[in-house]
């Protein structure tokens, strides 16, 4: 934090007491988080935290200046979370690297990170970054089976699989929970003409949040002849601001005869 504002060294002494067993302490840091940010206050904690080697404090500081906009003093601490030997701060670094523009540091991290489930995407866009699309597939096909999201990748950004082995890989990750492959394994549905499981999985994607997903179950709807049902669903989404349920709103009013 560089030269600590005397507030700041104020409320890390109160911490300091509560360390020690004076309860003196949490009567002073009560005081003193009234004169500080909380960002301000979780800083200092996260320092304490480093001081007293608590396990897993380097990694977590690192995320939370990240978050703040201070990636390079993030990458320093996570690479000590690495030296201290904490499995996580590979992909973390990995992740922060090719966040900041860095593809080739983020392949070197990322494939030090190894089994970690969200590897296998990220590498492979870090590969696409330096033109390397063939590692990327390569990347993405070894981790399809274990990440949703490789899978997803795999099968929207190449022509690795046809359409039958992309459904039946993407129903294997929902059986595991991944709500993630709801929206593309509709959309395969619909290609095959499966409507009703389709629609079936979109209804589920809107109770999960999904973005878009209420536009994609009204188009769904209206598509399939259910259109007062769809018509309402699309009203539903563009009062939520999707552009796109909007967009096909107005395409249906101009269709109309």
């Amino acid at each position: 934090m560089g030269d600590m504002q005397p507030q700041l060294a104020i409320f890390r002494s109160s911490l300091e007491l509560i360390l020690s067993g004076d309860p003196a302490g949490l009567f002073n840091a009560a005081n003193d988080l009234q004169q500080i940010s909380k960002s301000e206050a979780i800083e200092i904690l996260y320092l304490l935290a480093i001081e007293h080697r608590e396990e897993e404090a380097l990694l977590n500081y690192g995320y939370f200046l990240c978050e703040r906009g201070r990636p390079d003093e993030g990458i320093v601490y996570f690479e000590k979370a690495y030296a201290s030997g904490d499995p996580k701060a590979a992909f973390a670094l990995g992740q922060e690297q090719l966040e900041m523009g860095n593809p080739l540091e983020a392949i070197k991290w990322l494939r030090i990170a190894g089994e970690h489930p969200y590897v296998p995407l990220r590498l492979a866009i870090a590969y696409r970054a330096v033109g390397d699309e063939m590692s990327a597939v390569e990347v993405l096909r070894a981790g399809s089976e274990q990440s949703a999201e490789a899978a997803v990748e795999l099968i929207q950004t190449t022509d690795q699989l046809d359409t039958d082995s992309s459904i039946r890989l993407l129903e294997k990750h929902l059986e595991n929970g991944d709500v993630d492959v709801l929206l593309p394994l509709a959309d395969l549905y619909s290609k095959v003409g499966r409507h009703a499981d389709g629609i079936e999985l979109l209804r589920r994607s809107v109770a999960a949040g999904e973005p878009h997903a209420l536009h994609n179950l009204g188009v769904a709807l209206w598509e399939d002849g259910q259109t007062s049902e769809g018509k309402a669903t699309l009203k539903k989404a563009a009062q939520k601001g999707d552009r796109l349920a909007v967009e096909k709103l107005h395409q249906i009013r101009r269709n109309k005869p």
